[in-house]
């Protein structure tokens, strides 16, 4: 069963997916939740606004990151030619107002010691979380993009934050808590998120997905082949849920997305591609949501950086006054 997403009190929509899959595994504890994330999701409407003065705002200069070999990621600014105007270590990411640096940070966090089966006390583990958030060049100002949930009471706990990708202003992060509770064993979910940096809010782009029935059948077909009696699979009627959507992109800068699904597993069952409680799949998509349709095909500056700095792998790149 497909644990419930989780809303905010005072808000009238969920902000991310957060799923942890459960099944009905007799003898096994219930996963604790998967992190979930305090963000207001952006309205559709996208008003024009001004373009800033500042870097990002030069004429023609756009902001590519990405790594090189195991390398941490850099940010270049580009000209339109291709040419390297400066690079910086970190990932930078430009809007209308300016440009937004990525900053996470690790911390740690209080755990709290449980009894085992056998009567013995187990000490506090290891607790750790991460914050994350998005700090504009110039004034300081900050986008709180990630809060790291609350720990729960677990005797061990790990949570993490990571930027997945971005398209223009779109930054795709994924989380994933790890939590022990002194069960027979511990459990880890995720959660999924698109961040708006141009309007400094999270956006349901699960939902703009097209074609999600196509995908279902598509990745139902693969998890059921992977089981021990493929029959019976398909005979289930527990279709996988979409919970992410990864960018990437090819050799020349073109776009491709990629969405994994996911349905519910017994914990000895479960792939941990998702949750310890659930097996998933990745299917392309074959057509990009409205929002990312700017983005889709790269401008030459792009296309002329990839072919002359050979082996960067591309994360996303983004341009102020980019035109949705």
């Amino acid at each position: 069963m497909l644990s419930r997403l989780r809303m905010l009190r005072s808000r009238p929509a969920a902000l991310i997916v957060s799923l942890a899959l459960i099944s009905g595994c007799a003898a096994r504890p219930r996963p604790a939740p998967a992190a979930s994330t305090d963000i207001q999701l952006a309205p559709a409407p996208r008003p024009s606004e001004p373009q800033a003065a500042g870097d990002a705002a030069t004429a023609g200069v756009v902001l590519i990151w990405g790594s090189t070999g195991e390398g941490t990621p850099r940010t270049w600014h580009v000209a339109e030619g291709g040419a390297v105007i400066r690079e910086e270590p970190g990932i930078v990411v430009a809007t209308r107002r300016g440009e937004w640096r990525w900053e996470a940070r690790a911390k740690e966090v209080e755990t709290t010691p449980c009894e085992l089966w056998d009567g013995d006390t187990r000490e506090p583990g290891e607790g750790t979380a991460t914050d994350a958030e998005l700090v504009l060049r110039g004034d300081g100002e900050r986008q709180a993009v990630v809060t790291a949930p609350d720990q729960d009471e677990s005797n061990e706990f790990q949570h993490s934050a990571a930027l997945i990708g971005s398209v223009g202003p779109y930054l795709f992060i994924e989380e994933r808590t790890y939590s022990d509770l002194c069960g027979a064993h511990g459990s880890e979910g995720a959660a999924f998120t698109v961040w708006d940096a141009e309007r400094g809010a999270a956006v349901d782009l699960l939902a703009e997905v097209s074609g999600v029935p196509s995908l279902q059948r598509a990745a139902e077909a693969t998890l059921d082949d992977l089981e021990e009696d493929p029959e019976a699979a398909r005979r289930e009627k527990d279709l996988p849920q979409l919970v992410k959507v990864a960018p990437a992109y090819d050799a020349r800068g073109s776009l491709r997305l990629t969405a994994q699904l996911a349905r519910s597993a017994c914990y000895a069952c479960g792939d941990g591609a998702w949750s310890s409680y659930s097996r998933s799949a990745t299917a392309p998509i074959p057509r990009s949501p409205g929002r990312l349709a700017a983005w889709a095909s790269p401008p030459p500056a792009v296309q002329a950086f990839l072919a002359q700095t050979p082996g960067v792998k591309l994360g996303g790149w983004s341009r102020a006054g980019q035109d949705e």
